[in-house]
This record gives C-alpha cells, sequence and structure tokens, in this order.
C-alpha cells in the first residue's frame, strides 16, 4: 500500500499518528526536490512499513517517542 501512497501501509497496519507523519514528510521531500525525493521516501517507507508488519525493527522506530506510538 506504501507504493500507492506513502504512509498509507502503516495506516493499514495501525500506526495512524506513523502514517501521517511519512506522508507529510514524504510529501515535504518531494516538494522540495522536484518529485525525485517522492520516490526514495516512497521505497523507504514501503520498507519501514514490511519491517513492522514482520515483527523487525524498523529504520523509523524513532519517531515513536515523538509522536507517542
Amino acid at each position: 500500500m506504501n507504493l500507492l501512497i506513502a504512509g498509507l501501509g502503516h495506516i493499514y497496519l495501525g500506526y495512524l499518528r506513523r502514517g501521517i507523519v511519512l506522508f507529510l514528510l514524504s510529501f515535504l521531500i518531494g516538494a522540495m526536490s522536484a518529485g525525485l525525493g517522492w520516490i526514495v521516501a516512497v521505497v523507504l517507507c514501503s520498507y519501514d512499513a514490511w519491517q513492522l508488519a514482520n515483527g523487525r525493527p524498523a529504520p523509523f522506530d524513532f519517531l515513536g517517542e515523538y509522536i507517542g506510538e
């Protein structure tokens, strides 16, 4: 789901705040880099959701202490 919209897979997994934050960050990065950063952000968000779905440590686990998840 993250390959369609960054953060959507996180919302599907039950990480609502994390999904919204990652979507907004991906949108901001994409806007600042003329869209090229969006591709990298979508790939990283997809990997993060995949790791969460498999119960493994994910790259964006540090967000939990800032957003309360």
